[in-house]
């Protein structure tokens, strides 16, 4: 019932955001602000209830995963939802938020699993964390990308000149890119050592998390391209943007591609 609820408030959080997005009045930002405080805090605390009674991080599952990232990109948000010149990027966010939540929310309480063993309990939480964490920042950036792309064609094209007036100025929008670039890269490097010392913690033969590794360097090689891209020779902008958006939705088919093909190669499935 709280987890229906919570997307509930999501929705309606999205709805105001939108609102705002053509109808610049105080009183709809004011709205859609409370109610976004109000739903990441349900969001929270039923996160936290999913830690079970071995109080461990909810992070057993790809579902639980993907509600983290979701958690922690909302998290994000709530930065820019206060700033009077990003606040219209909830109105892009939240319709992404509540169609992630919507698609894991029926397996999502169903999704804890047993109990780890002690072996996973020290370099674990700092993988998955660091991972999810660097998840959360690349879809922040996704988002931010898509607004970059819409508000350059808006300009190019000579349209709707009030709606670009309600969007952030592209150099804001290029700034907000690359510093969730940069910590996402940071965070999801952290993860990957964080893994290798897990693996090896463990006695894991490759063989077993082969094509786990694959996806994280395929994905690692994407987001570094950007990065090298943007220092080395000075990209930014709409390149910057296309790459995320590729490397974002590389990111989401590789997650759900290789949980669905090798369910037991992460999490509890690892054996020595």
């Amino acid at each position: 019932m709280i987890l229906w609820i919570m997307v509930l408030l999501y929705v309606l959080t999205g709805v105001c955001f939108i609102t705002y997005l053509f109808w610049r009045r105080r009183p709809a930002v004011l709205i859609a602000r409370g109610l976004f405080l109000v739903s990441v805090t349900l969001h929270l605390l039923l996160t936290l209830s999913l830690t079970g009674p071995a109080h461990r991080i909810p992070l057993a599952s790809p579902v639980q995963a993907a509600n983290m990232m979701i958690l922690f990109a909302s998290l994000v948000f709530i930065f820019f939802a206060f700033r009077r010149q990003t606040a219209v990027l909830g109105a892009f966010f939240l319709p992404v938020a509540v169609i992630a939540l919507g698609m894991i929310a029926p397996r999502l309480q169903a999704g804890a699993g047993g109990p780890l063993p002690v072996m996973f309990q020290a370099w674990y939480p700092l993988h998955t964390v660091s991972v999810v964490a660097g998840e959360a920042l690349f879809a922040v950036a996704f988002v931010v990308s898509i607004v970059y792309l819409i508000h350059e064609d808006i300009i190019r094209k000579g349209r709707l000149h009030w709606t670009v007036a309600s969007l952030p100025p592209l150099k804001l929008l290029d700034r907000i890119l690359s510093a969730c670039l940069g910590a996402g890269f940071v965070a999801i490097t952290a993860g990957i050592l964080f893994g290798a010392l897990w693996a090896s913690s463990l006695g894991v033969d490759l063989s077993q998390i082969v094509m786990k590794i694959s996806a994280g360097a395929a994905m690692w090689v994407v987001f570094a391209f950007s990065l090298h891209q943007r220092f080395a020779i000075r990209w930014s902008g709409r390149r910057t943007a296309i790459i995320t958006i590729t490397g974002f939705l590389l990111m989401i088919l590789l997650f759900v591609g290789i949980n669905l093909a090798y369910p037991g190669a992460h999490g509890a499935g690892l054996t020595r």
